[in-house]
Formats: C-alpha cells, structure tokens, sequence
C-alpha cells in the first residue's frame, strides 16, 4: 500500500493538557490532512470544497464552542479577544472558500487553514493554559 505523507504531524508540543481540547485539536488536523489527501489522490475540488466546508460549519465550530465555554467558565481575562479570534477565523476561511470555489484551486485554502490551526494552537492556544490548569487546581482544592 501507498503510503501518503500527511501535510500536518501532530506533535506532543501542540497538545494543551486539557483532554477535550487535545481530542478536539486532533480531530481538525485529522481533517486538514484527510483534505490534503484527497487533494493528492486526485479528488475533484467540489469533494475537497465539500470536506473543508462540512469542517468549518460543524466540527471547528463545536470546538470553538467547547473552548470558549471553559474560558468563559474560569473568568480567563482574555476571553473576548480569544472568541474574537474565532470569529475571525470562521469569515477568514469563508472568504478563501469562497475564493478558492470561484479560482476552482484548492491549494490557496488548504495552506491557510495549515498555517491559521498551527499558529493558533502552538501560539493562542497556549496563551490560556495555565488559566486553566490554575483553575483546575483551584476547583480540586475546594
């Protein structure tokens, strides 16, 4: 059998300790790469559109959910700015779908998706972190 390389490795480093999170983070780098792949098997870009489409309108958004749910919950300082960075990403994506429908090219969408995850789980993500894990600590101590 063929082996395909995948476009993103998971590496301990993105992991944020918060189990969900890490499930939900892997699951949308799962996706990416199941895109990546198609794209090299030679899927048409209607499939590829379809795949990074159903990814944006459910999966990233239940994550975005989740995430914002437990900062809002442990009262982290910078929930609105992190929600915002949510929001953004969703009308982000949606204009490289949509740019990447009408140019009928993938390769555009693919590549920012990749950069936007990496940089917001390795960077934004990890802004949060210890927020959590002290109000973790808290709760057990009470």
């Amino acid at each position: 059998m063929m082996q395909h390389p995948l476009f993103i490795q998971w590496h301990a480093r993105n992991e944020t300790g918060i189990a969900i999170l890490d499930e939900q983070h892997k699951g949308i780098v799962s996706i990416i790469n199941t895109f990546y792949y198609l794209m090299g098997a030679g899927a048409n870009n209607a499939m590829l559109f379809s795949c990074i489409s159903g990814m944006m309108k459910t999966y990233s958004r239940v994550h975005f959910i989740t995430e914002e749910k437990l900062l809002e919950a442990t009262a982290y300082k910078d929930y609105e700015k992190h929600k915002e960075l949510h929001r953004q990403l969703i009308l982000e994506t949606e204009h490289m779908e949509h740019e990447a429908v009408m140019a009928n090219e993938a390769k555009p969408l693919l590549d920012f998706l990749k950069k936007w995850w990496t940089e917001h789980i390795n960077e934004q993500d990890k802004l949060y972190i210890s927020h959590l894990h002290d109000s973790a600590n808290a709760l057990s101590k009470k």
